[in-house]
């Protein structure tokens, strides 16, 4: 049976465990057939069968299904609180010797302490209060828990607004699941005649040593993956001065942009980790002693305000940097080989030239009126095993090619995946609600002598930033139009998220080293409090939106 009952929830817990669910694998399809068949066994969806639906991703191609259950709890309520979350794991390579039993928690948590884990790890481990195994804690401990209390609504009914119960794959490799159920988002929401009020997620918090610990997010932090796409001039190595190295050119860069303050944001006094480059190399295919022509580096930038177009603007200006940057550099080093005595190398002039990507492929357009049809031949002739990143890269440089564009130049645009911040500003009725929501959710920790703290921003990435997109609608057309690929093999919902604002919160149970060997639940708070807890700030959440909508 589904509930929040102990043995219930613990039951769900352990088969949803025992799914190898990992990112990108066709396991991902045999938790949401589990998900779907355990609602499906509840007399309400016996009866409303409609309200049960395997929502499946565009194009996806492993055709991964989201699952989404509503609940109506009147024919004329219009009003909906989703409780979301995501069934899929990380890979289980952590757990070394004992990766066959990263999935069975009850045999690896009796094992565990054979392997290589932290101290913190193992003292919990002595307590008996916790179990160990692949996402016990990011996050099938919270999808347990918004399974029972929506099963456990339908049966009892008496909630202040329908329930959407959404689950999804996909969240720890590219959110590709609730990408792809935003459009679904959109859709259900007319055909079914209802109103998003609030997103209640159940990623879990960090528990203290002591006593748990829970915090409520009301925002999550964006991340965006700007790309430079460097392009020198090439020379002999024996004569430097007469070219101009991509190495260079990307040293330059990193220097202007690698955790430079300027491109740390700022919110409430609390500062958010600057810019980091993710990946360098150069786009050599052959060795030889040319200075390399091409190379690209690509940052991860967390984001809290900013939008793909002032990123866009600001990244433009910082190529523009590293290019002055680069070009002095090689004029000082001449001069002082020349200061040596003997011949000085020639003074060469050079013009260097910033461009997004939008305006190379309207140069590529210009030369190749067939653009499309070549860019798709390309495609289908790189190596399957390139990832989208690059993919994304390696078509950049194509289109260069076609273009005719030479350098010394530095093209700038994104590689996905894209998550946008969302904030809670209190600004509007239904921010405002989820505010009030989280201060009565405070009251009812101190009854377990529990301090639930409200955190603005949520700093890991996750699948709340798919519920609307806070800037202006034009800022997210600089994403689409400078993201090679985009639509192509990389899927965004930016016409559909510009149709929905749903605020948003995150309140979980108590997890530890989630990703690693360690990754572990409280069990006491899992079982026996966290239930109660979620139960009421969903419903909270619910009254209080009932209350905006009424002001």
């Amino acid at each position: 049976m589904i509930s929040l009952s102990r043995g219930d929830l613990y039951r769900t817990l352990l088969d949803l465990a025992a799914i190898p669910s990992v990112s990108f694998s066709g396991g991902e399809n045999g938790a949401a057939d589990y998900i779907y068949s355990r609602l499906a066994e509840l007399d309400y969806f016996q009866r409303n069968p409609s309200f049960l639906r395997k929502l499946p991703a565009e194009g996806d191609p492993l055709g991964r299904c989201a699952v989404a259950a509503l609940v109506k709890t009147s024919p004329e309520m219009k009003r909906t609180v989703i409780l979301t979350g995501h069934f899929d794991v990380v890979d289980a390579e952590a757990y070394g010797p004992l990766k066959h039993l990263a999935f069975s928690p009850e045999e690896l948590t009796r094992l565990v302490g054979e392997l290589e884990i932290p101290d913190e790890a193992r003292a919990d481990l002595a307590t008996g209060e916790y179990l160990f195994g692949r996402g016990v804690s990011d996050m099938k401990s919270g999808i347990a828990v918004e399974m029972g209390l929506l099963a456990e609504i339908s049966r009892t009914g008496g909630f202040p607004a329908n329930v959407l119960f959404l689950a999804v794959p996909d969240e720890e490799n590219t959110s590709a699941g609730m990408r792809g159920a935003v459009p679904w988002l959109v859709k259900l929401r007319e055909e079914w005649g209802i109103e998003y009020s609030a997103a209640l997620n159940g990623e879990p918090s960090v528990g203290g040593r002591e006593r748990p610990a829970g915090t409520v997010y009301v925002g999550t932090i964006g991340k965006i993956m700007p790309f430079f796409l460097c392009v020198g001039k090439e020379a002999h190595v024996g004569d430097y001065f007469e070219g101009v190295s991509a190495s260079l050119l990307t040293a330059c860069l990193a220097l202007v942009l690698e955790g430079a303050a300027s491109t740390s944001e700022e919110r409430e006094g609390k500062s958010f980790p600057p810019m980091a480059c993710l990946r360098f190399r150069d786009l050599v295919k052959n060795y030889s002693v040319t200075l390399p022509e091409r190379a690209v580096a690509y940052y991860n930038l967390l984001t809290v305000e900013k939008t793909p177009a002032g990123v866009l603007g600001e990244m433009k200006s910082a190529a523009g940097e590293a290019l002055k940057n680069a070009l002095g550099r090689i004029s000082e080093q001449r001069g002082l080989i020349g200061s040596r005595g003997g011949s000085s190398p020639a003074a060469l002039r050079f013009s260097p030239r910033v461009m997004d990507y939008a305006e190379l492929q309207a140069r590529a357009r210009n030369r190749n009126p067939d653009l499309e049809e070549l860019t798709e031949r390309f495609l289908r002739s790189l190596p399957p095993s390139l990832d989208e990143r690059e993919r994304c890269v390696e078509t950049a440089s194509y289109l260069l090619d076609l273009a005719g564009e030479k350098g010394p130049l530095i093209v700038t645009g994104f590689l996905p995946p894209y998550y946008p911040p969302r904030l809670n500003s209190g600004k509007t009725g239904g921010e405002q609600a989820v505010l009030r929501a989280a201060a009565r959710l405070r009251e009812d920790g101190k009854a377990f002598g529990m301090d639930i703290t409200v955190g603005d921003v949520f700093h890991g990435i996750m699948d709340l930033s798919y519920f609307g997109f806070q800037g202006a609608p034009g800022d997210l057309d600089a994403l689409r139009d400078n993201m090679p690929l985009w639509g192509k093999e990389y899927r965004f919902p930016l016409d559909d998220l510009k149709k929905i604002d749903i605020p948003v919160a995150n309140f979980g149970p108590v997890g530890k080293d989630d990703h690693k060997n360690g990754e572990r639940i409280h069990l006491p708070y899992f079982l026996d409090i966290f239930p109660g807890l979620f139960r009421n700030f969903a419903r909270y959440l619910a009254e209080e939106a009932g209350k905006a909508a009424a002001d």
